[in-house]
């Protein structure tokens, strides 16, 4: 019950946060802005000659309903792994940053069911996020739709549910990253940018060096971007000329292993750091 009681109240505060607010919103303006307005105005304004051998036609049918799915997950797994760092950042370091973590700590319920119900708010949190997404998604393609008078069918119950499970798995292994650092450092700011470089540089280095044999194939099959990706193309297959393959070839089960790996490493230290630490030094 002091779990129920704990997921209760960090839903509310993450409701009452004005920075979740904004994230919530961020997530939707990001499918919408990049992954609609910015490649209608692309495909719709260009010159035919400076198009970079893209067909308009094609970029205009990503943003058809029936490609709302995929359009909205190349967005939610791309730069939504950033919004959903800084969602578990947000809200494992902000009592660490206003320094009442000791007051949290020291009342009921235990820490072990505050950290739970924590770590259950953030969870819904990841899905209220990829929600966020797919309502920005959806306004992006309804606006295209009237803009170019299109017809045809929207996607089907099937993609829309598998994109949104991707979608998912993606935003908790970066939130629960984002909660892992903030609380081993103690810090909201140093999860964030710790978090964003291991994202946007350290990982995608790693990914370009020429690794080979046994080493290379580890390090390729461990790398999140990669069985993200895998999953991401397993989903649509189109869009591998997209977004690229990986470097080596992963079975989507194989990729949901690796991701749940993560989320349950980076939640097992969370919870055992916050359990035996001394909150006070």
């Amino acid at each position: 019950m002091n779990v129920v009681a704990a997921f209760r109240a960090e839903v509310l505060k993450l409701r009452k946060r004005p920075g979740v607010r904004i994230l919530v919103a961020t997530m939707a303006g990001v499918v919408l802005l990049l992954g609609y307005v910015l490649l209608y105005v692309f495909a719709t304004q260009t010159p035919d000659d400076q198009l970079q051998g893209l067909d308009s036609a094609l970029l205009l049918d990503a943003l058809r309903p029936a490609s709302l799915p995929i359009q909205v997950l190349g967005m939610v797994v791309g730069p939504g792994s950033a919004i959903a760092l800084i969602l578990g950042a947000l809200a494992f370091g902000a009592e660490y940053s206003w320094r009442t973590i000791t007051t949290i700590a020291t009342q009921r319920p235990s820490r072990l069911a505050l950290v739970t119900g924590r770590i259950l708010a953030v969870l819904a949190a990841c899905l209220v996020l990829v929600l966020a997404g797919f309502a920005g998604g959806v306004v992006g393609t309804a606006v295209v739709s009237l803009l170019e008078q299109a017809d045809g069918g929207g996607p089907t119950v099937a993609d829309v549910l598998s994109a949104f499970g991707v979608g998912a798995l993606a935003t908790a292994v970066w939130a629960a990253i984002g909660l892992c650092l903030a609380t081993v450092l103690r810090s909201m700011a140093w999860a964030i940018g710790l978090g964003l470089l291991y994202t946007f540089a350290i990982e995608s280095v790693v990914g370009l060096l020429p690794l080979r044999g046994r080493v290379g194939d580890l390090v390729a099959r461990a790398l999140i971007g990669n069985n993200v990706t895998a999953l991401v193309i397993d989903v649509a297959p189109d869009s591998a000329a997209t977004l690229g393959a990986p470097t080596i070839a992963i079975d989507p089960e194989q990729a949901v292993g690796v991701l749940v790996m993560y989320v349950g490493i980076a939640l097992v230290v969370a919870v055992a750091v916050f359990i035996r630490r001394d909150i006070a030094t």
